[in-house]
């Protein structure tokens, strides 16, 4: 028989639903778990809300590249007409701009993938330097996994592609006989 026994989770969100299961078989909680549930909830909670906060940076970023890549036309625009003079084809215009935008997306996301590495370096360097003396301390505050920078750098190169897709499909139809003559 016991009176005691210790559950973990893999997860922070994991504490809600074990502690709904613990309950169903009339067991009570000792206070840390309940302390636990509750600031597990609030993780879940700020999470939703930082992943909204990052949905609107995203969307902002798509506006200033699309703005960025329209901005590009305007200012190439006689470039783009004397392409189209000497035989430079719609489709070749429109793959000059899209790989352009791919190659901002792999510099961004690859100078972005350092940037964010080396600060969560110092940031776990200040946490074993100035934490040291806090129990259940985590020894690593960020992890990095292969798969999570691999698809940061795709998402960049997709998400330039996307802003800079209708910039350089308006690129594309530009007349080189208007262009030129203006």
């Amino acid at each position: 028989k016991y009176d005691t026994f210790i559950l973990e989770t893999e997860g922070n969100e994991d504490v809600s639903q074990l502690i709904a299961q613990v309950d169903r078989f009339g067991m009570t909680l000792a206070r840390r778990s309940e302390d636990a549930r509750k600031a597990g909830d609030l993780l879940f909670i700020l999470t939703v809300v930082f992943s909204f906060i990052s949905l609107v940076i995203l969307f902002v970023a798509g506006v200033n590249i699309m703005h960025t890549f329209l901005t590009l036309v305007t200012e190439r625009r006689y470039e783009i007409g004397i392409m189209r003079a000497v035989g430079a084809t719609r489709g070749d215009i429109r793959s000059l701009f899209l790989t352009e935008a791919l190659m901002l997306g792999l510099f961004g996301g690859v100078v972005g993938n350092v940037v964010s590495y080396a600060a969560t370096r110092a940031a776990n360097w200040l946490a074993q330097s100035y934490l040291s003396g806090i129990p259940f301390r985590p020894d690593e505050f960020f992890a990095y996994d292969w798969r999570v920078v691999l698809g940061g750098i795709a998402f960049a190169c997709v998400f330039c592609l996307l802003g800079a897709f209708l910039p350089a499909r308006r690129a594309a139809r530009l007349d080189p006989a208007v262009v030129l003559s203006s």
